[in-house]
């Protein structure tokens, strides 16, 4: 059973689109899906997150390193994890808890270990936030948007998503628009941490309906840099054009508070529309952006305004995720 089909109910001989349809009304009913203290329940739920966990535990079991500190296994298993392509540049790792539990070790063992990695450069242990997997060149070449400039002009600073809410509105606005005959959206709400010096907020829109089956993934998968793979592998949704339109303003006292921000600062807002097959729109995002010393990098690589969002241009927009 597939991740639309979990959790969503079947009726013998009903259609699999009328099974989502049917979900989706259900689910609906539900105002906030998963936020918080969800989250430790829902990397268990995981798949691909409850493998990796019992490929971390399997590695720290191995008779070959019985003889080395617990620690120091668990760190191994980790970067071995790492370089199999677990976890990606950016991705949040599952809580300490949740790692010590799975590995069989304590909470002390697995924060030495998570430390040790931290020291080193591989992860990013950002307060208040959780742990991640350090940025680096390959990340640069996945953002779309958050392409902040580091250090040196030819660098992208890293970046770190951490999803905190999951709800279905009715309320219209740009996203209603651009998603035409869409009656409920589904709003994802990211924060996303640059070089560990400022947090910015993604507000991402899709149809209701149309991705109902979004709302059984785990909140683990939405922690992932690039959400848009996620539309692209598991919903056949991949991006095929972007229109971006950036401006200034005074942001609203809500998403303040979610920015830990004084109240009522100016900042910008980035409106991206991504378009998929046949030039139909498919997500409005905003992204809130305070005011920082980095420059921030704007690129549309297909703009359908300009008539380049062409499908046979997709390998293109491939390598560049939000």
């Amino acid at each position: 059973m597939d991740a639309a089909d979990r959790g969503l109910g079947r009726t013998i001989g009903q259609p699999r689109s009328a099974r989502l349809r049917s979900a989706g009304r259900r689910l609906l009913k539900t105002d906030v899906l998963c936020s918080g203290a969800d989250l430790l329940n829902a990397a268990r739920s995981d798949p691909r997150g409850g493998e990796a966990l019992a490929e971390l535990k399997r590695r720290v079991d191995d008779p070959a390193h019985a003889g080395e500190p617990r620690h120091v296994r668990l760190r191994a298993a980790i970067l071995g994890l790492l370089a199999d392509g677990a976890w990606a540049p950016g991705d949040k790792l599952p809580p300490e808890m949740e790692l010590a539990r799975a590995s069989g070790l304590s909470l002390g063992t697995a924060q030495k270990a998570l430390g040790a990695l931290a020291r080193e450069g591989v992860l990013a242990r950002l307060h208040g936030h959780g742990t991640f997997v350090a940025g680096d060149a390959s990340q640069a070449d996945r953002l779309l948007h958050f392409r902040f400039i580091g250090d040196g002009d030819d660098a992208i600073a890293p970046v770190y998503a951490e999803a905190i809410d999951r709800r279905v509105i009715k309320a219209s606005g740009p996203w209603s628009k651009l998603l035409a005959g869409a009656e409920r959206f589904i709003r994802i709400r990211r924060r996303i941490n640059v070089a560990q010096e400022f947090d910015c907020l993604s507000e991402f829109y899709i149809d209701a309906d149309r991705f109902a089956a979004i709302l059984d993934l785990p909140m683990q998968e939405l922690h992932r840099v690039v959400i848009r793979a996620v539309l692209a592998s598991r919903f056949n949704t991949p991006t095929f054009a972007v229109d971006q339109r950036v401006y200034a303003s005074r942001f609203p006292a809500a998403i303040c508070k979610l920015l830990k921000l004084e109240k009522d600062p100016f900042g910008l807002v980035l409106e991206v529309r991504s378009y998929t097959h046949h030039r139909q729109p498919f997500a409005f995002q905003n992204i809130f952006i305070p005011p920082n010393a980095r420059r921030l990098q704007l690129t549309s690589p297909l703009d359908p305004a300009a008539g380049r969002g062409k499908e046979k241009d997709l390998p293109s927009l491939r390598r560049s995720w939000s």
